[in-house]
Protein backbone atom coordinates (compact mmCIF):
# COMPACT_ATOMS: atom_id res chain seq x y z
CA UNK A 1 0.00 0.00 0.00
CA UNK A 2 2.62 2.41 0.52
CA UNK A 3 4.76 1.66 -2.38
CA UNK A 4 1.21 2.25 -4.28
CA UNK A 5 0.49 5.48 -2.52
CA UNK A 6 4.12 6.57 -3.55
CA UNK A 7 3.61 5.56 -7.23
CA UNK A 8 0.58 7.23 -7.65
CA UNK A 9 2.51 10.46 -5.92
CA UNK A 10 4.91 10.49 -8.48
CA UNK A 11 1.73 9.51 -11.11
CA UNK A 12 0.31 12.95 -10.21
CA UNK A 13 3.14 14.82 -10.80
CA UNK A 14 1.45 16.85 -13.54
CA UNK A 15 -0.33 19.14 -10.48
CA UNK A 16 3.56 20.25 -9.94
CA UNK A 17 5.35 20.26 -13.15
CA UNK A 18 5.83 22.78 -15.74
CA UNK A 19 4.02 20.62 -18.39
CA UNK A 20 0.89 19.48 -16.35
CA UNK A 21 -0.82 17.30 -17.84
CA UNK A 22 1.42 16.73 -20.79
CA UNK A 23 4.10 15.53 -18.76
CA UNK A 24 1.89 11.79 -18.47
CA UNK A 25 3.42 11.50 -22.43
CA UNK A 26 1.43 9.62 -25.75
CA UNK A 27 -2.15 8.59 -24.67
CA UNK A 28 -2.73 7.52 -28.41
CA UNK A 29 -2.63 3.71 -27.39
CA UNK A 30 -5.67 4.11 -25.45
CA UNK A 31 -7.58 5.74 -28.33
CA UNK A 32 -6.32 3.34 -31.55
CA UNK A 33 -8.76 0.73 -32.48
CA UNK A 34 -8.56 -2.38 -34.44
CA UNK A 35 -11.79 -0.74 -36.32
CA UNK A 36 -10.11 2.33 -37.58
CA UNK A 37 -6.95 0.55 -39.02
CA UNK A 38 -7.51 -3.25 -38.94
CA UNK A 39 -5.03 -5.50 -37.07
CA UNK A 40 -2.34 -3.08 -36.19
CA UNK A 41 0.47 -3.86 -33.44
CA UNK A 42 -0.19 -1.88 -29.83
CA UNK A 43 -3.66 -2.32 -30.89
CA UNK A 44 -5.35 -4.08 -28.79
CA UNK A 45 -5.83 -2.48 -25.35
CA UNK A 46 -6.68 0.95 -27.30
CA UNK A 47 -10.00 -1.16 -28.83
CA UNK A 48 -11.05 -2.43 -25.62
CA UNK A 49 -11.22 0.69 -23.75
CA UNK A 50 -12.36 2.97 -26.68
CA UNK A 51 -14.92 0.41 -28.40
CA UNK A 52 -16.03 -0.06 -24.60
CA UNK A 53 -17.03 3.30 -24.36
CA UNK A 54 -15.31 3.33 -21.64
CA UNK A 55 -12.57 6.11 -22.74
CA UNK A 56 -16.11 8.65 -23.68
CA UNK A 57 -16.47 8.98 -19.85
CA UNK A 58 -13.83 11.70 -20.02
CA UNK A 59 -13.58 14.74 -21.96
CA UNK A 60 -9.89 14.95 -21.58
CA UNK A 61 -7.88 12.01 -23.16
CA UNK A 62 -5.44 12.80 -20.57
CA UNK A 63 -7.43 12.31 -17.69
CA UNK A 64 -8.47 9.42 -19.08
CA UNK A 65 -5.02 7.79 -19.36
CA UNK A 66 -4.14 9.22 -15.66
CA UNK A 67 -7.36 7.48 -14.28
CA UNK A 68 -6.11 4.32 -16.38
CA UNK A 69 -2.88 4.40 -15.15
CA UNK A 70 -3.56 4.72 -11.57
CA UNK A 71 -6.09 1.49 -12.12
CA UNK A 72 -3.12 -0.34 -13.53
CA UNK A 73 -0.93 0.35 -10.65
CA UNK A 74 -3.25 -0.77 -8.18
CA UNK A 75 -3.85 -4.11 -10.29
CA UNK A 76 -0.20 -4.78 -10.41
CA UNK A 77 0.42 -3.65 -6.97
CA UNK A 78 -2.64 -6.06 -5.95
CA UNK A 79 -1.59 -9.03 -7.51
CA UNK A 80 1.96 -8.89 -5.98
CA UNK A 81 0.46 -7.97 -2.50
CA UNK A 82 -2.21 -10.92 -3.08
CA UNK A 83 0.88 -13.39 -3.72
CA UNK A 84 3.29 -12.88 -0.99
CA UNK A 85 0.30 -12.73 1.17
CA UNK A 86 -1.03 -16.24 0.06
CA UNK A 87 2.33 -17.74 -0.01
CA UNK A 88 2.82 -16.50 3.58
CA UNK A 89 6.03 -14.72 3.24
CA UNK A 90 6.83 -12.35 6.07
CA UNK A 91 10.76 -11.71 5.48
CA UNK A 92 9.74 -7.94 6.43
CA UNK A 93 13.08 -7.02 4.15
CA UNK A 94 12.58 -8.78 1.60
CA UNK A 95 9.01 -7.74 1.07
CA UNK A 96 10.43 -4.11 1.15
CA UNK A 97 13.19 -5.09 -1.41
CA UNK A 98 10.28 -6.20 -3.41
CA UNK A 99 7.56 -3.32 -2.85
CA UNK A 100 9.85 -0.36 -2.83
CA UNK A 101 12.01 -2.03 -5.63
CA UNK A 102 13.11 0.94 -8.00
CA UNK A 103 12.06 -1.02 -11.23
CA UNK A 104 8.93 -2.17 -10.21
CA UNK A 105 5.60 -0.39 -8.45
CA UNK A 106 6.99 3.13 -7.72
CA UNK A 107 8.68 3.07 -11.81
CA UNK A 108 5.41 2.42 -12.91
CA UNK A 109 4.04 5.33 -11.41
CA UNK A 110 6.74 7.38 -13.34
CA UNK A 111 6.71 5.55 -16.78
CA UNK A 112 3.86 7.18 -18.25
CA UNK A 113 3.11 7.24 -22.42
CA UNK A 114 4.19 3.88 -22.76
CA UNK A 115 1.93 0.09 -22.26
CA UNK A 116 4.91 -1.15 -19.85
CA UNK A 117 2.19 -1.34 -16.81
CA UNK A 118 -0.26 -3.17 -19.02
CA UNK A 119 2.74 -5.96 -20.33
CA UNK A 120 3.51 -6.16 -16.79
CA UNK A 121 0.52 -7.05 -15.38
CA UNK A 122 0.03 -9.64 -18.39
CA UNK A 123 3.46 -11.04 -17.06
CA UNK A 124 2.74 -11.09 -13.51
CA UNK A 125 -0.46 -13.72 -14.03
CA UNK A 126 1.58 -15.53 -15.80
CA UNK A 127 4.15 -16.18 -13.82
CA UNK A 128 2.98 -15.91 -10.69
CA UNK A 129 -0.48 -17.59 -10.66
CA UNK A 130 -1.52 -19.35 -13.96
CA UNK A 131 -1.33 -23.23 -13.96
CA UNK A 132 -3.94 -24.18 -16.97
CA UNK A 133 -1.71 -24.22 -20.45
CA UNK A 134 -4.71 -22.86 -22.02
CA UNK A 135 -5.23 -19.53 -19.99
CA UNK A 136 -1.17 -19.14 -19.77
CA UNK A 137 -1.36 -19.04 -23.71
CA UNK A 138 -4.06 -16.56 -23.93
CA UNK A 139 -2.41 -14.30 -21.93
CA UNK A 140 0.97 -14.26 -23.37
CA UNK A 141 -1.01 -14.06 -26.36
CA UNK A 142 -2.65 -10.83 -24.73
CA UNK A 143 0.65 -9.35 -23.58
CA UNK A 144 1.97 -9.39 -27.32
CA UNK A 145 -0.85 -7.97 -28.90
CA UNK A 146 -0.81 -4.99 -26.33
CA UNK A 147 2.87 -4.19 -26.65
CA UNK A 148 6.09 -6.39 -28.57
CA UNK A 149 8.11 -5.89 -25.48
CA UNK A 150 5.95 -8.66 -23.66
CA UNK A 151 7.88 -11.14 -26.66
CA UNK A 152 10.83 -10.26 -24.43
CA UNK A 153 8.79 -11.63 -21.05
CA UNK A 154 8.03 -15.01 -22.11
CA UNK A 155 11.18 -16.84 -21.31
CA UNK A 156 10.12 -15.56 -17.45
CA UNK A 157 7.00 -16.58 -18.00
CA UNK A 158 7.47 -20.04 -19.48
CA UNK A 159 10.01 -20.78 -16.75
CA UNK A 160 7.43 -20.30 -14.03
CA UNK A 161 4.79 -22.46 -15.31
CA UNK A 162 7.63 -24.78 -15.69
CA UNK A 163 8.38 -24.38 -12.13
CA UNK A 164 5.01 -24.66 -11.13
CA UNK A 165 4.38 -27.92 -13.45
CA UNK A 166 7.27 -29.47 -12.22
CA UNK A 167 5.50 -30.26 -9.21
CA UNK A 168 3.06 -31.83 -10.35
CA UNK A 169 3.10 -36.00 -11.15
CA UNK A 170 3.98 -37.44 -14.33
CA UNK A 171 5.77 -34.14 -15.08
CA UNK A 172 7.05 -33.81 -18.76
CA UNK A 173 8.38 -30.60 -20.08
CA UNK A 174 7.82 -31.24 -23.83
CA UNK A 175 3.58 -31.50 -23.35
CA UNK A 176 4.48 -28.17 -21.12
CA UNK A 177 6.13 -26.33 -23.36
CA UNK A 178 4.20 -27.23 -26.94
CA UNK A 179 0.68 -25.34 -27.09
CA UNK A 180 1.95 -22.24 -25.60
CA UNK A 181 5.42 -21.67 -27.43
CA UNK A 182 3.18 -22.38 -30.50
CA UNK A 183 0.22 -20.00 -29.82
CA UNK A 184 3.19 -16.99 -29.25
CA UNK A 185 4.77 -17.58 -32.24
CA UNK A 186 1.64 -17.63 -34.01
CA UNK A 187 0.83 -14.49 -32.57
CA UNK A 188 4.12 -12.94 -32.96
CA UNK A 189 4.51 -13.96 -36.23
CA UNK A 190 0.88 -12.13 -36.94
CA UNK A 191 1.81 -8.70 -35.33
CA UNK A 192 5.55 -8.87 -37.33
CA UNK A 193 3.76 -9.24 -40.54
CA UNK A 194 0.38 -8.05 -40.46
CA UNK A 195 0.57 -5.48 -37.52
CA UNK A 196 2.37 -2.66 -40.15
CA UNK A 197 -0.07 -0.32 -40.87
CA UNK A 198 -0.53 1.24 -44.44
CA UNK A 199 -2.22 4.34 -44.27
CA UNK A 200 -0.73 7.36 -44.42
CA UNK A 201 0.51 10.15 -41.97
CA UNK A 202 -2.16 12.12 -42.95
CA UNK A 203 -4.94 9.70 -42.61
CA UNK A 204 -3.77 8.60 -39.58
CA UNK A 205 -3.23 12.00 -38.06
CA UNK A 206 -6.96 12.78 -39.05
CA UNK A 207 -8.44 10.02 -37.29
CA UNK A 208 -6.65 9.86 -34.17
CA UNK A 209 -7.14 13.73 -33.71
CA UNK A 210 -11.24 13.27 -34.05
CA UNK A 211 -10.51 10.40 -31.11
CA UNK A 212 -8.34 13.00 -28.80
CA UNK A 213 -8.81 16.26 -30.13
CA UNK A 214 -7.20 17.75 -26.94
CA UNK A 215 -4.38 15.66 -27.32
CA UNK A 216 -3.61 16.29 -30.92
CA UNK A 217 -0.01 17.78 -31.60
CA UNK A 218 0.99 17.72 -27.96
CA UNK A 219 3.92 15.38 -28.65
CA UNK A 220 6.21 14.88 -31.12
CA UNK A 221 4.82 11.11 -31.17
CA UNK A 222 1.23 11.97 -30.43
CA UNK A 223 -0.72 10.11 -33.26
CA UNK A 224 1.38 6.77 -32.97
CA UNK A 225 2.00 6.96 -36.51
CA UNK A 226 6.08 6.29 -36.12
CA UNK A 227 5.09 3.06 -33.70
CA UNK A 228 1.92 1.24 -35.85
CA UNK A 229 3.99 2.13 -39.48
CA UNK A 230 7.21 1.33 -39.22
CA UNK A 231 9.13 -1.63 -39.66
CA UNK A 232 10.84 -3.94 -37.91
CA UNK A 233 13.92 -3.31 -40.29
CA UNK A 234 13.97 -0.04 -39.96
CA UNK A 235 13.44 0.07 -36.01
CA UNK A 236 16.64 -2.47 -36.07
CA UNK A 237 18.76 -0.09 -38.04
CA UNK A 238 17.98 3.04 -35.81
CA UNK A 239 18.58 1.46 -33.05
CA UNK A 240 21.59 -0.47 -33.67
CA UNK A 241 23.29 2.68 -34.53
CA UNK A 242 22.33 4.51 -31.30
CA UNK A 243 22.78 1.48 -28.77
CA UNK A 244 26.91 1.97 -30.27
CA UNK A 245 26.60 5.63 -29.39
CA UNK A 246 25.47 5.10 -26.24
CA UNK A 247 27.55 2.66 -25.60
CA UNK A 248 30.74 4.58 -26.21
CA UNK A 249 29.50 8.05 -25.23
CA UNK A 250 26.22 7.11 -22.18
CA UNK A 251 27.20 3.91 -20.64
CA UNK A 252 27.89 5.86 -17.48
CA UNK A 253 24.04 6.81 -16.92
CA UNK A 254 22.95 3.26 -17.45
CA UNK A 255 25.88 1.91 -14.93
CA UNK A 256 23.56 1.82 -11.78
CA UNK A 257 20.60 0.45 -13.22
CA UNK A 258 22.83 -2.13 -14.62
CA UNK A 259 24.20 -2.90 -11.18
CA UNK A 260 21.11 -2.96 -9.51
CA UNK A 261 19.60 -5.42 -12.38
CA UNK A 262 22.57 -7.87 -11.67
CA UNK A 263 22.38 -8.36 -8.04
CA UNK A 264 18.65 -8.91 -8.61
CA UNK A 265 20.01 -11.57 -10.83
CA UNK A 266 22.75 -12.49 -7.88
CA UNK A 267 20.29 -13.37 -5.11
CA UNK A 268 18.26 -15.24 -7.59
CA UNK A 269 20.76 -17.66 -8.45
CA UNK A 270 20.88 -18.55 -4.72
CA UNK A 271 17.41 -19.91 -5.12
CA UNK A 272 18.83 -22.13 -8.57
CA UNK A 273 18.88 -25.81 -7.61
CA UNK A 274 22.02 -26.47 -10.07
CA UNK A 275 23.74 -25.15 -13.19
CA UNK A 276 21.94 -25.76 -15.72
CA UNK A 277 18.67 -23.88 -13.88
CA UNK A 278 20.79 -21.23 -12.93
CA UNK A 279 21.73 -20.72 -16.74
CA UNK A 280 17.71 -20.64 -17.78
CA UNK A 281 17.19 -18.52 -15.09
CA UNK A 282 20.02 -16.07 -16.24
CA UNK A 283 18.67 -15.75 -20.32
CA UNK A 284 14.57 -15.47 -18.86
CA UNK A 285 15.75 -12.54 -16.68
CA UNK A 286 18.02 -10.89 -19.41
CA UNK A 287 16.17 -11.40 -22.39
CA UNK A 288 14.51 -7.72 -21.89
CA UNK A 289 17.55 -6.57 -22.52
CA UNK A 290 17.26 -7.45 -26.14
CA UNK A 291 14.97 -5.11 -26.74
CA UNK A 292 17.58 -2.69 -27.24
CA UNK A 293 18.48 -4.13 -30.53
CA UNK A 294 15.09 -2.48 -31.82
CA UNK A 295 14.32 0.69 -29.41
CA UNK A 296 16.23 3.10 -27.67
CA UNK A 297 14.31 3.39 -24.43
CA UNK A 298 16.96 1.35 -22.50
CA UNK A 299 15.78 2.58 -19.14
CA UNK A 300 12.80 0.91 -19.78
CA UNK A 301 14.49 -2.76 -20.98
CA UNK A 302 16.91 -2.71 -18.06
CA UNK A 303 13.84 -2.17 -15.57
CA UNK A 304 11.38 -5.03 -17.30
CA UNK A 305 14.68 -7.51 -17.22
CA UNK A 306 14.57 -6.32 -13.27
CA UNK A 307 11.13 -7.29 -13.00
CA UNK A 308 11.45 -10.47 -14.60
CA UNK A 309 14.13 -11.12 -12.02
CA UNK A 310 12.28 -9.65 -9.17
CA UNK A 311 8.84 -11.91 -10.20
CA UNK A 312 10.42 -15.06 -10.24
CA UNK A 313 12.37 -14.54 -7.23
CA UNK A 314 8.91 -14.55 -5.62
CA UNK A 315 8.02 -18.22 -7.14
CA UNK A 316 11.55 -19.44 -6.39
CA UNK A 317 11.89 -18.24 -2.96
CA UNK A 318 8.40 -19.59 -1.94
CA UNK A 319 9.48 -23.08 -3.91
CA UNK A 320 12.32 -23.29 -1.19
CA UNK A 321 10.29 -21.80 1.97
CA UNK A 322 13.15 -19.27 2.34
CA UNK A 323 12.88 -15.64 1.76
CA UNK A 324 16.15 -14.82 3.42
CA UNK A 325 18.88 -13.70 1.17
CA UNK A 326 22.34 -11.75 1.78
CA UNK A 327 21.37 -9.93 -1.34
CA UNK A 328 18.20 -8.58 0.66
CA UNK A 329 20.33 -5.28 2.08
CA UNK A 330 22.49 -3.89 -0.68
CA UNK A 331 18.49 -3.80 -3.02
CA UNK A 332 16.72 -1.94 0.34
CA UNK A 333 20.05 0.69 -0.30
CA UNK A 334 18.59 0.68 -3.65
CA UNK A 335 15.40 1.47 -3.45
CA UNK A 336 16.46 4.99 -2.38
CA UNK A 337 16.84 5.50 -6.11
CA UNK A 338 13.31 4.78 -6.69
CA UNK A 339 12.12 5.07 -9.26
CA UNK A 340 14.50 4.52 -12.03
CA UNK A 341 14.28 6.32 -15.47
CA UNK A 342 12.62 5.40 -18.68
CA UNK A 343 13.24 6.66 -21.97
CA UNK A 344 15.57 9.47 -21.61
CA UNK A 345 19.16 7.92 -21.12
CA UNK A 346 20.84 10.36 -18.79
CA UNK A 347 17.81 10.76 -16.87
CA UNK A 348 18.28 7.50 -14.54
CA UNK A 349 17.03 8.72 -11.21
CA UNK A 350 14.41 11.20 -12.62
CA UNK A 351 12.47 12.33 -9.53
CA UNK A 352 15.97 12.70 -8.36
CA UNK A 353 17.48 15.19 -11.01
CA UNK A 354 13.75 17.05 -11.25
CA UNK A 355 14.86 17.91 -7.08
CA UNK A 356 18.19 18.35 -7.20
CA UNK A 357 17.76 21.18 -10.48
CA UNK A 358 14.90 23.04 -8.57
CA UNK A 359 17.32 23.45 -5.28
CA UNK A 360 20.13 24.23 -7.38
CA UNK A 361 18.22 26.77 -9.47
Amino acid sequence: MAATLIAFVILNRWLVTELGLLSYGRVWQLYISYLDFGFARRAFLGTILYESGFSSVFANEYHFAITIHHIAIAILAGLIFYYCISRKISNLVFLSSVAFSPALIIHSGYNTGALDVFVLIFATINILFVRNLAIFSLIAAAGVLTHELSIFTFPAQLLAILTRKGQEPNFNPFKVLIAPSLIFICTVTAVAIFGKVDAPLETVEQIMQQKMPIAAGQHDLWSGYIEIASTIERNAMGASQKLVTVLQTKFIWLFIPLIYLFIVLARLWTYSEGPIETAVISVAVLAPLLTALVATDYHRWIVMSANMGILLTLILATRSSRSYSPWNIPLIAFCLLAPFGAAQVDLPFPMHQFFLERIIN
